[in-house]
């Protein structure tokens, strides 16, 4: 007589529950393949976070642009050049004055006196004759009409720009040695010096011309 007894819901018997219990177990427990799959999966992800959050988070590289300079081509200036324009007075022709010959003798030491007189006295339109000393000093020019009329004098003395008292008397002497062709007579004193070009006192000989 057998202790067997038959379970009609486990045809098997106790072998029947040794299977079975192991094919539960092995049901119940998760495949190892797995577990380690999903882990390699979360590492993987945790060392790609380890390697972008850095880079995410780190200060943005200096980068450093070379500047092209470009030449800068400054052109000349264009100057102007001022126009210097020397303003020359002409001296004004006196009506007549080319009917006077006029006489200039120096009645000073101031070298070429008579000379620059006459200069002058051309540029005014007279007709002048050589200078040359006079025979006397003068301390103020002295003007004579010796030939003509005596208007001729006081054109001259005008012309000078000297007083009427300049003109001396026709009955006065005339300190030259010769008056021939000459109508008016100028003596020239100190008063006419700023009419001698590179006027100097003469200290010795005759008062030159």
């Amino acid at each position: 007589m057998s202790d067997r007894h038959d379970d009609p819901a486990n045809p098997g018997g106790h072998g029947g529950d040794s299977h079975g219990g192991g094919e539960r177990e092995q049901a119940g427990t998760p495949a190892p393949s797995g577990f380690l799959r999903g882990a390699g999966v979360v590492a993987v992800a945790v060392v790609i976070g380890a390697l972008v959050m850095p880079a995410g988070t780190r200060a943005p590289l200096r980068v450093t642009t070379a500047s092209q300079s470009t030449p800068t081509t400054t052109s000349p200036s264009t100057t102007t050049p001022r126009s210097s324009s020397t303003t020359t007075t002409l001296a004004t022709i006196v009506p007549g004055a080319s009917s006077i010959h006029v006489l200039v003798v120096n009645g000073t030491s101031i070298t070429n006196l008579a000379g620059g007189t006459s200069t002058y006295l051309r540029s005014r339109g007279f007709l002048t004759l050589p200078a040359t000393n006079a025979t006397t000093k003068v301390t103020g020019t002295q003007v004579y009409a010796v030939s003509g009329p005596s208007s001729s004098a006081t054109e001259v003395t005008t012309a000078l720009g000297l007083t009427a008292s300049t003109i001396q008397p026709t009955t006065a002497v005339v300190p030259v040695r010769s008056a021939a062709g000459a109508n008016v007579i100028v003596v020239a004193g100190p008063d006419l010096a700023r009419l001698a070009p590179g006027s100097s006192p003469s200290t010795t000989g005759a008062p030159p011309n």
